[in-house]
Parts: C-alpha cells; structure tokens; sequence
C-alpha cells in the first residue's frame, strides 16, 4: 500500500517537474532514494579526433524521475544526449525527483573543445558566445508601416528622434544610451535604460512560428521585460507587447515587428544593431 502512495505521488509531482523536451514517465519507482549518493547518473562526451565535442550523453539508473539542464535547455529522461551551444567549461545539472517527491541535485562539468555538432544559430546572433548587446541602429531605427514592410516605413524616427519619443509619459528612458543584454545562460534578457534602472527577464524564441513566409523568419517572445521603446504609442496606457515577429537577423542586425491593438491593424518596427 505504502508503494501504491509513492507511485501514485510520484506521477503527480511529475506532471509538474516543468516543461522539459522530452518528457520520461518512470512508473516503476523501485526503492526509496533517500540521499544524493545514491543517485547513480553519468555525463560522457562523444570524443571527435581526440577533441571533447559539444554532444554529452546523459544517464541514470536510479529509481528517479530526472530533469537535465546545461541552464539554457531542459530534458527529463533518464538516458539522453544533450547538445551544448558554445564552446568552454560549463555546468550540466541533474535534478533527481524521489519517489516519495524529495529533490536531488548533482551537478556536473564539462569542457567544450569542438563544436562538431550543429547549434541553431538563433543563440549566437542573440547572445554571441554567452552574452551580447544590442542598441538602436544608426538610421531608421523605429517606426511604423503596413504588414508587407520590412522595416519602419510610413513614420520614420532616426536615433536623433529616439530620445525624444522614448521617454517621458511615465515609461522607461528607452532612447539613446538604452541598451539590451541577451544572455544565454537562463536565456535572460536584461534592458537598461538611458537612465540607468533596468529589468530583466527571460526570452525565447521558434524560427517555425512564421507569421507570413517571405515577411517573418520566426517569433521572439519575453516575460517580465520587453524590448527597447516596445510599446504601442496609438494604445491607451501605451501598452506594451511581449511578442515580437523576427523579420531579419544576423550577426549584427536585428529587426523586429509586432502589429498594432486593436482595432487598428498596422505594424512597428524596431531595428537594432549589436554593439
């Protein structure tokens, strides 16, 4: 009977360990894992002419449900591999879930000599090699248009506009001298104002999420922050957006797009430059 509760509580803890890509159900608790010792797990990286490559494969034996994070992805499973995204020492942590709903941690170290497997390059153009600025563009850097521009088009602020438009009616100073950190570790974006006071949040991002092919390449999304000057200046309170339409990116150039509340139905750009 005592076993039936552990399983039984165990499927239920389960369910809300947090997303994880892909999700493993252990229905066969077996016994009791009371401490960090007696987690028995292994990280190994795939070797490629004698370079430790950015592939590691994960696995554990014990009776645990288990959660995997390099502090960018997250994988539940007891037997995975995990593709690390840049190059250097770097932390791969195991979260082990009793049955009886204890957590366990154990944290692991690795080396990254060889890139030899394929990363998105989404990571690198947002966060370069772990972290990375962006600020307003040089020229058309803000604005608005219709939902076939590639940019700001009909309203059209240059950065010696920005200031003026980026500050006061009671929002962040998000003008000249307002940047954008993306940090790839926890996938934190951190905006600080002209003024100096910053938030910071998380971002993520799915190149799938196409809104119209040929105009987007993807979908940027925040919590708890939000870009340089992104909010809706026609809407009441300037209401601000947590998502974005990719319309261009690379190393150095950013451009972003979101359609304007209803009722009105028109789009803003922002273009941004990494710094």
């Amino acid at each position: 009977m005592k076993k039936i509760f552990y399983i039984l509580l165990t499927l239920i803890l389960v369910a809300l360990f947090g997303a994880c890509n892909p999700i493993e159900n252990r229905e066969d608790v077996g016994d009791l894992i009371t401490s960090v010792d007696q987690v028995n797990a292994t990280v190994t990286q795939v070797l490629y002419n004698g370079f430790k490559t950015n592939k590691v494969s994960v696995h554990c034996t014990s009776p645990v449900n288990c959660q995997w994070t390099d502090s960018v992805n997250t994988y539940c499973s007891t037997d995975t591999a995990v593709i690390l995204l840049v190059k250097g020492t770097q932390t791969i942590t195991l979260t082990a879930l009793a049955a009886d709903g204890t957590r366990f941690t154990k944290n692991f170290d690795v080396t990254v000599d060889s890139m030899r497997y394929p990363v998105p390059p989404q990571y690198g153009y947002f966060c370069g090699t772990g972290k990375k600025t962006w600020v307003w563009a040089d020229t058309k850097c803000f604005g608005n248009g219709g939902d076939s521009d590639l940019g700001p088009a009909w309203w059209i602020l240059n950065p010696s506009d920005i200031t003026d438009q980026c500050s006061g009616k009671d929002l962040p100073a998000d003008g000249i001298g307002a940047s954008m950190n993306f940090v790839l570790k926890g996938k934190k974006m951190i905006k600080t104002s002209a003024d100096g006071s910053s938030t910071t949040g998380k971002f993520s991002f799915d190149m799938t999420n196409i809104k119209k092919v040929g105009w987007s390449i993807g979908k940027l999304t925040f919590s708890n922050t939000n870009i340089l000057c992104g909010y809706d200046f026609n809407a009441t309170g300037y209401t601000a957006w947590s998502e974005y339409d990719i319309i261009y990116l690379d190393d150095n150039k950013m451009i972003l797009g979101a359609q304007e509340h209803a009722p009105n139905t028109n789009y803003w750009y922002w273009v941004f430059k990494a710094q």
